[in-house]
Formats: structure tokens, sequence, C-alpha cells
């Protein structure tokens, strides 16, 4: 506990040795769920003089609390059981409970704004919202599915937030507006000819270019999930940019899917029961396509992995027959064409190293050892990103380590991405077995074609950076976050 605003800590037992399983505050009152207990207790006068842990809520029989929250000197409590359930309210700290409303189960969630508590209760049947102590109870809309948080705002209207599709604002709670980007992480981007598209955990999102607005959207038919909708890659086409492929993870199989509308709509090329990584489109011929995959054998008894890649000639099809399967021992997290040499097609295999294959999959060669999970070609210049940023010229025998100035921490490097001269590293927050934990580090840029490195963060958001895309046309470099942003610098 702090009573100095946080500079200080120090352990108290305020709850007689109860351990904690959950906890909030109610005007000067702590209340806490012990584990493994079905009642709820408070600790009062808890900032001055606290006193001892006592109950101030027990369920009925055959009945458990599923759900509780509080704000100033409100608590609401879900119960649930064999016996029934509901809401339970209490407008002083738990010293009085009004009769149970509502269904048998759900999630509450209470809000403050210093002069009223306002009581959010999701349940099967039905979202309702209480309005204060001398309001009521009133039926809402959800903006698209269960509600995370919310607040009212000083000019009377409401800040909601969607677990999956992020902030909205509601006057009503009726119609909504989007006034922010989904809060799910960011895992790839793409510039195609009229969008920008976001490969996230729950799905592919997309914003018209040049951006005007935190108005993002979804392909249609191409709903969000908060689970089993994980993209992992998006790769537009050099030829003509309205041309994109990604792979995605849904439930227990993968996809590989092409659109040819700049994301407004993706036709599967392919489904399998194992996980896919990265994609490749040859710069000549969108129909000519790689993308990288690991499995479990069915026919090996100790169930080893298979890795390697795909490759099809024909734009691949929906039934997955059209492709043509490689067998590397290695999987790989990013494919990169070589403008250098014809054909060639660089590999990064994280710990495995770096290879290349100049038979379009069929065979792999190793480059290097050195940890590689981006990789990018600079005019004759071949870099790395992984543990740091490497680079090998042509007269070259082996990759040498750039100097990134000012990181002396363990850093690592998992996108790259180039306007012009400049150069561009995205570093994450990583904790990969055996590996030390890293810490991200932002944005790095390069002027010397990679051989340094400085960083030009600035104020973004967060230092931990999946994903880089530059929009030549504008020009400006966007940034995909861990945390669930896109943020855009420009290039000027």
């Amino acid at each position: 506990m702090s009573r100095d605003s946080g500079s200080t800590w120090a352990q108290e037992d305020l709850t007689g040795g109860l351990p904690v399983f959950s906890m909030a505050i109610a005007g000067d009152s702590l209340i806490f769920q012990p584990q493994f207990d079905t009642r709820l207790f408070t600790v009062r006068r808890v900032t001055t003089t606290p006193g001892p842990a006592q109950p101030i809520f027990t369920p009925q029989d055959n009945q458990v609390i599923a759900s509780w929250d509080s704000a100033g000197q409100t608590i609401a409590i879900v119960t649930i059981g064999t016996s029934g359930g509901g809401v339970y309210i209490s407008w002083d700290t738990g010293e009085s409970w009004d009769a149970p409303v509502g269904e048998p189960g759900g999630t509450v969630l209470v809000r403050s704004t210093g002069e009223n508590e306002y009581i959010l209760y999701q349940a099967s049947r039905a979202t309702r919202l209480h309005l204060g102590r001398d309001g009521y109870w009133m039926t809402v809309n959800q903006p698209a599915d269960t509600i995370a948080d919310f607040c009212r705002l000083p000019d009377a209207t409401w800040l909601v937030v969607d677990r999956i599709h992020g902030l909205y604002n509601t006057r009503d709670w009726i119609y909504y507006q989007r006034t922010g980007v989904p809060a799910s992480a960011v895992t790839d981007l793409a510039v195609s000819r009229q969008a920008l598209c976001a490969g996230t955990e729950t799905g592919t999102l997309r914003t018209s270019l040049p951006v005007q607005n935190p108005n993002w959207t979804t392909a249609r038919g191409d709903d969000l999930a908060f689970t089993g909708n994980h993209v992992v890659d998006i790769q537009a086409w050099v030829g003509d940019p309205s041309v994109l492929w990604r792979t995605r993870r849904v439930n227990l199989t993968c996809a590989i899917e092409r659109s040819t509308d700049a994301g407004q709509t993706w036709t599967s090329r392919g489904s399998f029961p194992d996980v896919i990584f990265a994609a490749y489109i040859d710069p000549n011929d969108h129909n000519h396509v790689m993308h990288s995959f690991g499995r479990l054998s069915r026919k090996n008894p100790r169930r080893a992995e298979i890795l390697g890649v795909r490759t099809t000639a024909t734009g691949g099809g929906a039934s997955g027959q059209e492709w043509d399967e490689h067998a590397h021992g290695h999987y790989y997290l990013e494919l990169t064409a070589d403008p250098n040499v014809r054909g060639r097609i660089w590999m990064a295999s994280y710990t495995n190293g770096l290879y290349y294959t100049d038979d379009f999959g069929e065979s792999a060669i190793q480059a290097t050892h050195e940890e590689a999970n981006t990789v990018l070609v600079s005019g004759s210049r071949v870099l790395i990103g992984g543990d740091t940023v490497r680079y090998r010229d042509d007269s070259d025998t082996g990759f040498r380590e750039a100097l990134l100035e000012g990181i002396s921490d363990p850093v690592r490097v998992v996108a790259l991405a180039q306007y012009n001269t400049a150069l561009f590293a995205a570093t994450a927050s990583l904790e990969y077995p055996g590996q030390p934990v890293t810490a991200g580090h932002g944005v790095l840029r390069s002027l010397d074609n990679g051989s340094t490195w400085h960083n030009i963060s600035g104020d973004l958001a967060s230092l931990d950076v999946r994903a880089l895309a530059v929009d030549p046309a504008e020009p400006c470099l966007y940034a995909g976050l861990w945390g669930g942003s896109v943020h855009r610098l420009p290039l000027t």
C-alpha cells in the first residue's frame, strides 16, 4: 500500500491474512474477495486507521459471485447458481443492498464521475445500463462485441471500449461512432494503391489513403474475431499494389488468401491443417506465390515437425491441391526477392539463420547462421534483423554487425523498411526460449545503408513495434504497435 501517491510502498496486512483474489476501492473502504471464498469483504477507513476485515456480502445458498465491481460509493455484484442469481447493488459501500434484479450470470462494470455512479450489466439476454442513484435501468446496444470499459464524458456523451473493435463514442447507447483503431496487436502492414491494410490478431483492417481520420473498416464478410483470426503476413504486389496476399490462422487451420481490390474483399487460395508464416509474391507475376509453413508429421510416430515452403505458379486454389510442398527442415518468418539476382528469394529463419533459394523453393542454401527475423536488400547490400542488424555486401564473405547508437541492452529487430536512401528498423519486446528478454526500442533509422542506426521514436505511444510500411506517394512511414495502434511519420 502507498500513502504518498505512489512514491513509496509498504506491505500491510489489511485483510487479516486472507489471500486476496480481487480488490477495488469504494469511498474510504477497501473491497476485496478472498481466494477460494464466495463472500465479499471490506476494510473500513483504509486510508487512515484501517479496521478489521469483515464480510459485507454473502451469496444465497447454491450461488457464487460471477462478477463484481465498485467505484465511488457503489458496489455491484452478479451471482449465479442452481438457486438463481442476479445483480445486487449497494449505493453505500456495502452497508445496505437493493433487492436483486436481472438474470443469473453475466458481467458488471461500475464507473464514477465523482457526482454519480453508473452500472453496466452484460448478460446473455440483454445489456443494461443503470443511470445512477436516482436513475433507472435502460436496455442498451453493444457497439459490436463485449464492452470492456466505459465512461461518461463532460459533454454528456459516453466513451465505450469494445474488447475487439476499440473505442466508440455514443450519445444514446444505440448509435456509435468509432473514435480510434481497434486495440488488437498489429502484426503486419501493407500499403496498397488505395488503402493502408493492417493485419492484427483479430483480423484485417483497412483505411483509405491518404489517411484522413482514425476510422478503419473490415473487408466485406471478414469480421473481426477475438480468437481464431490471427493475420500473420500481408504483402502487396509491386506490379499492382491493389493485389494483396495474406496468411491467416483461422482456429485449427491456416489459410492463404488473395485480394484484387486493395483489401476490400478476399478469396481463399488454399487452406491447410498447419501453421502458415510468411508470404512471397513474384515481382513479375502475382500468380507465382510462396508461403512458409510448419506442421507435425502424422506418419512419424514421434510427431516430428515438417517445415518448409509451398509454391504455386497458378495463383493457388481453395482446395490447396494447386500447391507444391518443399520440406527444408526450417520455418521462415520472412520471404524477400533479391532484385540483383533473377529468381533469388531470401528466407529469414529466426535462430536458424538466413537462407536463399534460386529454384523457387525446391532447395534452400544457408547464407549465415546469425539470427534473422527479417531481411531487406538495399542496392548491393543484404541486411538482416535479429538480435541486432547485420549486413553483407557483394565483396563480403560474411555478415558484419551494425552499430546501434545508444543501445546496450538486448534488442530484437522484427521488421525492416526503406524509403530512398533511408532505412528503418522496428524493434520489439519479445521473449524467445533460451534467448534474453528484449525490451522494444521503437523505430531506428540508418542514413548510411545500414552501417549505423539511431533512434527516431520520438513520442511514439509504445516502443514495442511489430510492423513497418512505407507509402512513397505521401511520403510517410507507418509503424504498427503490439499494443494496438498505427502511427505515421512524415518522410519529408
